[in-house]
């Protein structure tokens, strides 16, 4: 019951938060992994007694993907066709290709396959959700994740702060389609793009594009899990049906009553942020020593060739 009860705080916290710096583009999920961080490297007695419960292997699985199917209904399936299906090909393109682009840079610098994995997908789709949803398939240790999730939040942010001082000229859909290509998390999408109206509607059409890709992605993963983690994995027992449930929720997202949808978008930024409590609880100081600079130098290669590609893609439609 204690270590429920705080990660309910963390992630109450985490929520209030954002809304105080979303003018920043800083997202709960970030807030509530800095937040469980905090904790277990202040309060080492908490975090060990949260870690017995057995409430941190609930919240990131179980609660996790939950929220995932929920994040289904946040995604608008008429503003996600309005960009075209050369919009749509485009997502596929820079999903799958820096997935399998990233994983092999990783793997050329001897990066540990799991944490390839993780580090890959989190760049590619869309940040802590997406290397959250990977995690419930590759599983990873602990110290792993830690480590790709420090990856993507560092160059999420470096990008989030640079592109509205080196597009502020550009404000169309050119702009827009790479921030939305090349950036992590939606929120660092939201907070980079927020200089025009116009670069940020398209901005986060290509970024939700990317997201919905994170269905097909878990469920080819799964099927290909021998090649990418080493592991001839038990299909039935590893496929991620979650993911399927998020396409049902992506479809039944336009039927859907706008204060009904807008609770629902609460409740899964609720559950997204107790997901992500727990995972920084995992954080501690020594797991963040084990980052070299191999999986820095790598992280930032893949963090170009989303840059290159973004760029190649916007001239090719726009």
């Amino acid at each position: 019951m204690y270590a429920a009860t705080i990660l309910i705080i963390l992630a109450a916290i985490s929520i209030l938060a954002a809304n105080f710096l979303s003018a920043f583009g800083i997202s709960a999920l970030i807030i509530a992994v800095i937040l469980g961080a905090i904790l277990a490297n202040s309060s080492k007695k908490s975090a060990n007694l949260i870690a017995r419960s057995g409430i941190l292997a609930i919240s990131t699985k179980q609660i996790l993907r939950l929220g995932i199917i929920l994040y289904g209904f946040k995604i608008s399936l008429d503003e996600a066709l309005s960009i075209g299906y050369a919009g749509i090909l485009s997502a596929f393109i820079i999903v799958f290709s820096s997935f399998i682009v990233g994983y092999f840079i990783c793997r050329v610098f001897g990066i540990d396959k799991k944490l390839s994995v993780l580090i890959s997908s989190g760049s590619s789709i869309c940040g802590a959700a997406a290397l959250m949803a990977t995690q419930s398939i590759v599983k990873a240790s602990p110290n792993a994740v830690a480590i790709a999730l420090c990856s993507v939040v560092i160059f999420g942010s470096l990008g989030m702060f640079i592109y509205p001082f080196v597009l502020s000229e550009a404000q169309n859909l050119k702009a827009g389609f790479i921030i939305g290509a090349s950036l992590h998390e939606v929120a660092h999408v939201a907070g980079a793009s927020a200089y025009n109206e116009v670069v940020a509607n398209n901005a986060i059409i290509i970024k939700m594009l990317r997201v919905l890709m994170l269905a097909p992605f878990l469920i080819i993963l799964s099927l290909a899990s021998g090649f990418f983690i080493g592991e001839k994995s038990n299909i039935r027992a590893n496929f991620p049906y979650f993911a399927l449930w998020f396409f049902v929720a992506l479809l039944c997202s336009g039927f859907i009553n706008p204060q009904i949808k807008e609770f629902i978008s609460l409740v899964d930024n609720f559950l997204l942020s107790v997901a992500m409590s727990a995972l920084g609880l995992t954080i501690t100081k020594k797991a963040l020593k084990n980052a070299n600079l191999k999986v820095f130098i790598a992280s930032s290669l893949i963090f170009l060739w989303l840059i290159v590609l973004a760029f190649v893609l916007a001239n090719l439609l726009f």
